[in-house]
């Protein structure tokens, strides 16, 4: 149950735009020429080395995990296997190959095979063999996170120092704890995640918390899921602004806000608004900012003259 509210609660994250998101989080994606674009560096590690290969070219024995105690109802129970052995939460899965069944008399349709406890499991594609080679097609099992993908994230991440771009993080036990952003961080280590993002990457800040955030196995050119890229940078964020006065940058860190900031800082310190209106005065053209929890702010000639947040 608990997992699964952390991932109701995760898709409400990915859905909604609250004014505590960062800019990286919270600015909408933009079109661009394809052969013009130059992807991050980023962006290019999780499309380097993270394949998303068919799962036709999956071979026997590949692992998976279980993330709940409880069998997803994807996986159907084969030969008498209970629906749980004493919970199934951090069991291991093993790709057991497949089978194809004419159902209907139309084309024979692919069972993927698991086996765990020595008891097997199947999980429906609703595609030919055929279907799957030509459409590259791996399904999302709900509850199974692949073994490969976190044993790829960890030889990537575990032991760098890298820059969080997100205030948006959990404890130990899964809870939401409002954390810092654009500071250094320490990997120590990466676990299987959730349902909807199957990484959980573990880290401690230049204060002693320990936290984690979850993430998705692709970049955010192919997904508006939390990726990596909009998450962490391998680059100091402090060093794209000499021009913010060390008291100020704190405050971005922490997400605070003070009078006197301009529009840039308050965005880097709680992200963009909702919605921006343009307020005509007796002094000139003022400019409000919403945010879609009620807070708001007031700029006049650019700098911050009046908040509620």
């Amino acid at each position: 149950m608990k997992q699964r509210l952390l991932t109701y609660a995760m898709l409400l994250l990915i859905a909604t735009h609250t004014s505590c998101y960062t800019a990286t989080e919270s600015t909408p994606r933009i079109k661009v020429d394809q052969e013009a674009y130059q992807p991050t560096i980023e962006e290019l590690v999780i499309d380097n080395n993270f394949a998303h290969m068919g799962c036709h070219t999956w071979v026997e024995g590949k692992a998976f995990i279980s993330i709940e105690d409880d069998l997803s109802p994807m996986l159907r129970p084969e030969d008498n296997a209970p629906m749980s052995d004493n919970g199934l939460k951090d069991k291991t899965f093993f790709y057991k190959g497949y089978r194809e069944e004419n159902i209907f008399g139309d084309k024979a349709v692919v069972y993927l095979l698991f086996e765990c406890n020595n008891y097997t499991y199947s999980y429906y594609t609703g595609k030919s063999i055929e279907e799957i080679k030509d459409s590259n097609y791996r399904p999302l099992i709900p509850s199974l996170v692949d073994m490969d993908d976190v044993a790829m994230a960890r030889s990537l991440f575990v032991g760098k120092r890298l820059y969080i771009l997100t205030n948006h993080w959990y404890n130990k036990q899964g809870e939401v704890i409002q954390g810092r952003h654009h500071i250094a961080v320490n990997i120590t280590t990466v676990e299987p995640g959730s349902n909807v993002l199957p990484l959980a990457i573990h880290f401690t800040d230049d204060r002693g918390v320990e936290a984690k955030v979850y993430i998705t196995t692709r970049s955010s050119t192919h997904t508006q899921m939390l990726s990596f890229d909009r998450l962490f940078s391998y680059k100091d964020p402090r060093n794209e602004h000499p021009e913010i006065t060390d008291e100020i940058w704190c405050a971005i860190t922490e997400s605070r806000i003070i009078k006197g900031m301009t529009k840039n800082e308050c965005r880097l310190s709680i992200g963009l608004p909702a919605e921006v209106n343009k307020i005509a005065t007796y002094n000139g053209i003022k400019e409000q900012w919403l945010y879609n929890s009620g807070a708001y702010l007031f700029f006049s000639d650019g700098v911050l003259e009046e908040f509620r947040y």
